[in-house]
């Protein structure tokens, strides 16, 4: 099956199912949808922000908030996100491990050879959010929102059999780069589309992503920069997909993880041991 999606148009597919999923419909057939959408995925409802008869459409329900004070931020550097911890590592040689026994090209997965080299030997977090995940991200550190970079490209599943068998998969699919200045440096927050996922947003700004026509990089600088904190919204997938955090070398011990590879992580847990909660996020 996955051998024909080269010849479908996912980006145009991936639009036209976004648009379905938020029609707003009459109250019965939404609570319905809902509802199966729910048990279809094993989603969590008691821990929606509101009850699941108030969504009036899947896709409303998909882009949920969570009940206030459910996810404390348990420290300085925690997860952006509820989903899977796919992988961690080095950046060595310039490029990132997408799945053992391949890799991907860091220039050409930020848009930028020299940005990309502020990274090398420094550390990568990848995680995926299945369906039944909540679609928020936030950011993983407290500082300042320095710049953004919106990359167009293809919209490729990100699920393991694309992870095996397309190259290169995470530098070609449409993606969002959030910088932000911290005590680790400058951390890159790297949210990346998929295949119906009908368009990347972020809070900070007001572009969006998969949006007709549009195939050029687009770089915004922010200044004065805006100060965001561990555990603040950055931005939503509208459907799910994947995130890679990047570190700059000398200023974490990849040894002092505390989380496991394969392993689901909530948003707000810390990622290191040691750390102390510096607050409660805003939702």
């Amino acid at each position: 099956m996955y051998r024909y999606l080269r010849y479908v148009p996912k980006n145009q597919l991936s639009r036209l199912v976004g648009r379905i999923v938020h029609l707003r419909l009459p109250p019965p057939i939404a609570r319905r949808l809902v509802r199966w959408f729910a048990r279809t995925y094993q989603i969590d409802v008691a821990a929606a922000g509101k009850a699941i008869e108030d969504y009036p459409s899947i896709g409303h329900f998909f882009i949920r908030d969570l009940r206030e004070g459910l996810r404390p931020i348990e420290g300085p550097f925690v997860s952006p996100v509820d989903g899977v911890l796919r992988n961690f590592g080095t950046v060595t040689g310039g490029r990132l491990e997408q799945i053992k026994g391949k890799s991907y090209t860091l220039a050409a997965f930020l848009g930028d050879e020299a940005n990309a080299r502020r990274y090398e030997s420094g550390a990568f977090f990848n995680l995926y959010l299945s369906p039944q995940d909540y679609h928020h991200v936030h950011s993983p550190v407290g500082g300042r929102i320095t710049r953004s970079v919106h990359i167009p490209g293809k919209l490729w599943p990100v699920n393991d059999w694309s992870l095996a068998n397309v190259d290169e998969l995470f530098s070609i699919n449409e993606r969002v780069v959030t910088y932000v200045e911290c005590s680790f440096g400058l951390v890159a927050v790297v949210m990346i589309g998929a295949t119906n996922v009908g368009k990347i947003s972020v809070v900070y700004d007001s572009f969006i992503s998969n949006t007709a026509g549009t195939t050029t990089t687009a770089t915004r600088s922010y200044d004065p920069p805006m100060a965001i904190a561990a555990g603040d919204r950055l931005g939503t997938f509208h459907m799910g997909s994947s995130v890679v955090v990047l570190v700059e070398p000398g200023h974490l011990d990849l040894a002092s993880v505390r989380l496991e590879r394969g392993k689901k992580v909530r948003y707000g847990a810390a990622i290191l041991h040691g750390e102390k909660p510096p607050r409660e996020a805003q939702r």
